[in-house]
């Protein structure tokens, strides 16, 4: 089902722009809550009305630095729907018909905040191929071109050329739990990239989101407040409500929290959206997107691989009787 639809999108062909100051573009960036986690469904992959996905990774047919109709995967091969995708459909359902969006999503998940530094990526790269746990991930990064700030930059010019650049929406964290700095080391990567894009900080904000409050670290949300203190033009997003994805070991039977669920992605997607808006003078009426049509999973009972940063493994996740189990693949079992 799903090779027929990206077929029939290929023969659609591309969304061709010339530099459109009424194509609104916004880079997202971080871990596996930004590329993706939650459950696919038929309608996702019913074109949105201009909404677009500024692809960052080669997918199928398409390539990188140009438009298509935004659906999964936005980001890496792997990505399912997260919170950029929820962003883009209440962006479009809010703002004038002559505005059409674009987001350009580089998130790999488990993956430190230094991997999208300019001046630590590289040795952070051969730190973890050290650990011998890079194997799963370096295929993601690949399709990045090596170098997700590197990529990121690529992915920026080519968008003031097509259209402008509104605002950088970012959602990491997990992976960093212990690096007392974070807050500082966030605020780096994002004057980095205002510098070397060219941008005007005062026009261009970050939206930063809340880790799962409920999740395994909920803790850490006193860091995002203070990356967020930390620059001007940043604004925090709550993930307060937000459903998380409960995930059991299948070996051990203990419990993880750590991704929102299909629910949890669109509340805090849209919260991203209402923000953005508010910062843009639009006063959205809500903070849900307008009902979809709930049509059956095609993807969410198939086996996925799985990272878990604080076990420093990967699991296979698969839903068994309604309930989500994973089978260790890879790290020692304690």
């Amino acid at each position: 089902m799903l090779k027929i639809v990206h077929i029939t999108l290929a023969m659609i062909g591309v969304a061709s722009f010339a530099q459109d100051p009424n194509l609104h573009i916004y880079i997202a960036y971080g871990q596996s809550n930004m590329a993706g986690e939650g459950a696919l469904l038929s309608s996702d992959y019913v074109p949105i009305p201009r909404f677009y996905v500024l692809r960052a990774a080669d997918f199928s047919d398409q390539k990188v630095g140009e438009l298509y109709p935004a659906m999964p995967p936005m980001g890496h091969s792997q990505s399912m729907i997260g919170i950029s995708d929820f962003f883009g459909r209440k962006m479009v359902q809010e703002l004038p018909d002559s505005v059409s969006v674009a987001v350009a999503n580089v998130a790999i998940g488990g993956q430190s905040i230094d991997l999208f530094d300019k001046d630590r990526n590289a040795e952070y790269i051969e730190r973890m191929k050290s650990t011998g746990t890079t194997w799963w991930w370096i295929p993601y990064l690949n399709e990045y071109g090596g170098d997700l700030h590197q990529r990121i930059v690529e992915i920026g010019k080519i968008a003031k050329q097509k259209g402008v650049i509104k605002g950088f929406l970012f959602h990491q964290g997990e992976a960093d739990n212990q690096m007392s700095d974070w807050p500082k080391r966030v605020k780096k990567v994002y004057d980095d990239f205002i510098k070397e894009l060219e941008l005007d900080p005062k026009k261009t904000p970050i939206l930063i989101g809340e880790l799962a409050p409920t999740g395994d670290y909920g803790w850490r949300n006193t860091a995002v407040a203070e990356a967020v203190s930390l620059i001007p033009n940043a604004h925090l997003i709550s993930a307060q409500g937000c459903p998380v994805l409960k995930e059991t070991d299948a070996l051990t039977h203990i419990s993880y929290k750590l991704h929102f669920t299909r629910e949890g992605y669109e509340i805090l997607g849209s919260r991203y959206a209402v923000k953005m808006l508010d910062l843009q003078g639009i006063k959205a009426s809500t903070d849900a997107i307008a009902a979809t049509p709930r049509v059956r999973a095609e993807d969410s009972r198939k086996p996925r691989l799985y990272f878990d940063a604080r076990k420093q493994a990967v699991f296979i996740r698969v839903q068994k009787n309604g309930r989500v189990v994973r089978y260790r693949v890879t790290g020692k079992r304690k």
